[in-house]
């Protein structure tokens, strides 16, 4: 286990701090590091590159984005002004300034094609929804801007994860709510119940960020547990008593993580 070092004078910049991953970060980094969010829409320009050259920041973790999928289906224009020019308008800000932050750009496993085996950071992407989508070109706008102007940066392809703070569009939440609803029910209906994904607990996600920054990985990481499990299976975890899971269909789909190149870094 890596020891965390006491760098009180080191300032980090995080956009997307109030989120379910933001907040957990913002209060491991303010453990060691003076931590200052941007508090304003990522799609003002003017107001990023204020926050970016007042502050001086050693990093910078790129959170901010419309991530759920429904939200960015029923605003499209929304979704890919903020999680591309947002993301646009981040890289112009840091890319004037002499000293250069090591940045962190979150992406997600939504950016590959499909396949049944682990998905490694060099297989075929075909984004499947506006999100992924949307993130992609997040990617590539960071891929092209950060070698050019000596930027270190780490996108970090993050898989499922849940927590008890994810709104309800989130499969976590929709289950505890289903489950909740169920006491006098011995089944629950769930979407695609035989789909197989890699999903760890929040914490777990943010605990991998973190380790990356302090290693100051390089380029495109996969950020998963490296393992699957069916989602009818991960809703009988939360159940406290046994219950049959009803579903629309029995087609399986895979979505896991090849965390080979996470865990070589983490040897480093």
């Amino acid at each position: 286990m890596l020891k965390n070092i006491k760098n009180v004078s080191g300032k980090i910049g995080v956009t997307g701090g109030t989120g379910v991953l933001g907040s957990i970060l913002c209060r491991k980094l303010k453990k060691n590091y003076t931590v200052v969010k941007f508090n304003h829409d990522i799609q003002n320009v003017l107001k990023v590159k204020e926050w970016v050259k007042k502050n001086n920041f050693d990093a910078i973790f790129h959170l901010a984005s419309i991530a759920s999928v429904k939200l960015c289906n029923e605003n499209p224009l929304k979704a890919c002004s903020t999680n591309i020019i947002g993301t646009k308008n981040l890289l112009e800000s840091i890319s004037g300034l002499k000293k250069k932050p090591w940045l962190f750009y979150a992406s997600t496993s939504h950016v590959y094609k499909e396949k049944k085996k682990p998905l490694s950071e060099t297989d075929d992407i075909s984004p499947k929804t506006l999100y992924g989508y949307t993130k992609w070109m997040g990617e590539k706008l960071t891929a092209n801007y950060c070698p050019d102007n000596n930027i270190p940066y780490c996108a970090g392809r993050i898989f499922s994860f849940y927590s008890n703070s994810q709104s309800k569009d989130y499969l976590f939440p929709s289950i505890k709510k289903k489950l909740k609803e169920s006491v006098n029910k011995n089944s629950i209906f769930v979407i695609n119940a035989y789909c197989v994904i890699d999903i760890q607990k929040a914490e777990d996600v943010v605990n991998i960020i973190y380790k990356l920054f302090k290693k100051k990985a390089e380029g495109i990481v996969n950020i998963g547990s490296g393992k699957g499990i069916e989602i009818k299976s991960f809703v009988k975890k939360f159940s406290k008593k046994k219950i049959m899971i009803k579903t629309n269909t029995r087609k399986k789909t895979f979505s896991i993580a090849d965390i080979k190149k996470l865990k070589s870094i983490m040897k480093k």
